[in-house]
């Protein structure tokens, strides 16, 4: 085996060669202090082992198997000889699980411990931005299928609390359609756009399956009912729920989203045009819940900028598990680059050549400056200008200015030419 430094090479084995490896080169390598199986994209493990002074890192495709289910052997492999107590083992399928419920690519991370030898080593699993799925995952692992619509519901029979927020059930049935019709339209754009799409597929799949209509709490900023389908009316009056939430969520400390997140469509919004992520808290479950705030038609946004916006803010909640404001270290502006990649992917594909030409002449212009920008939007000209709204089936100028200031960011992330640069940069940015 090799003990020197990273075999950077993609290597194809089958899954007995791949666990036999890496018991082997972990046995090798006595000083290692940090083990990690990382899932990565399509199909491909890696694995670094980390000892003081040199990191030793190795890339496998594995064939005719199921990656994740190989990343989960590879544990089981290793828990008599690191060791790995029956606890931290048997934990690591459900951490590793979860973070690929979201979407994104789970890292198992071990550690070796300071007691004596013998010790159970630790174990945590990271969650790191990128599409977890390929056609190789098993059914277990696979992007989940569609189940019954969450926003399929049956609004002649609502709980008593949200009937609460109207003067009569007739004023609640209306507003709750107009909310449900809202928020199926925004849902309609952003498959149109993530249809063909890989990188987009977990993303959907969140918005398809995991988020259920909610209603704003009037009055009380950050509170919100939400309408899970196929539910027997809850009777509780909202003053009820109120006080259950209060004893259930704890003041202090970051508390854990629950799964489900929640679409809230704004129909009287006048001021913003674009989903936002935000937190709040769900009386209905006791428990805090992402939202995407969805702006009424009455200044809509191009059908595919629409689609791109929600898919970009649906990633953004993927992405938060707590209820707390994120800590701004070097991991959160990783994600944040990471998250751009992302939209300037969705972008490259839905307006093509248009695009690229926009960010192609971005990039001229701050290779000739030398520096950022003084005035971005005197780059495109009128021609590149249309061309790029055309793309999007006709923008206004606000929109226009909009998908022109994605495709600068893209420019600079490429005469960057590294994640770990752009994330600096958007960090430095943010002030």
């Amino acid at each position: 085996m090799t003990t020197g430094a990273s075999e950077a090479d993609l290597r194809a084995v089958t899954e007995r060669e791949f666990l036999d490896e890496l018991v082997a080169v972990t046995r090798e390598r006595v000083d290692t202090e940090f083990l990690y199986l990382m899932a990565s994209d399509d199909a491909v493990i890696g694995v670094q082992w980390e000892q003081p002074g040199v990191d030793h890192r190795r890339r496998y495709l594995v064939r005719n198997a199921c990656p994740h289910c190989v990343v989960l052997a590879g544990v089981l492999a290793l828990a008599p000889m690191l060791p790995l107590d029956v606890m931290r083992a048997g934990r690591a399928r459900p951490q590793y699980e979860t973070v690929l419920r979201t979407g994104r690519l789970p890292h198992l991370a071990f550690a070796r411990p300071a007691g004596p030898p013998g010790t159970s080593w630790l174990g945590d699993c990271h969650a790191v931005d990128g599409d977890p799925h390929s056609t190789a995952d098993c059914p277990r692992h696979a992007v989940p299928p569609p189940t019954g619509d969450p926003l399929e519901l049956r609004l002649g029979s609502l709980p008593r609390a949200v009937r609460e927020l109207y003067p009569h059930d007739g004023a609640a049935t209306a507003d709750l359609h107009q909310r449900l019709r809202i928020a199926q339209d925004w849902r309609a754009d952003a498959q149109a756009v993530a249809s063909g799409i890989r990188e987009a597929a977990a993303t959907w799949a969140f918005l398809r399956n995991s988020c259920v209509l909610g209603v704003p709490v009037p009055g009380v900023d950050g509170l919100v009912l939400t309408l899970p389908p196929g539910r027997a009316p809850d009777d509780r009056p909202l003053a009820e729920l109120h006080a259950a939430t209060v004893r259930a969520v704890p003041n202090g400390g970051p508390l854990p989203y629950q799964e489900r997140a929640c679409l809230l469509p704004e129909p009287a919004s006048d001021t913003h045009r674009m989903p936002t992520y935000a937190g709040a808290v769900d009386l209905t479950a006791a428990a805090p819940v992402r939202t995407l705030r969805l702006p009424g038609p009455r200044r809509p946004l191009s059908t595919t900028g629409r689609g791109v916006l929600l898919l970009y803010e649906a990633r953004h909640a993927m992405g938060r598990h707590v209820a707390s404001a994120p800590v701004r270290d070097s991991a959160y502006w990783d994600s944040e680059a990471a998250l751009n990649v992302f939209e300037f992917t969705l972008l490259e594909r839905v307006a093509g050549r248009h695009y690229q030409e926009a960010v192609a002449a971005y990039v001229q212009a701050l290779r000739r400056e030398g520096d950022l920008l003084a005035r971005p939007h005197k780059v495109l000209d009128r021609r590149r200008r249309k061309a790029l709204s055309l793309a999007f089936g006709g923008l206004d100028d606000e929109e226009l200015h909009l998908w022109a200031s994605v495709a600068y960011r893209n420019a600079i992330l490429e005469l960057l030419g590294d994640l770990k640069a752009f994330a600096g940069h958007l960090r430095r940015q943010a002030g």
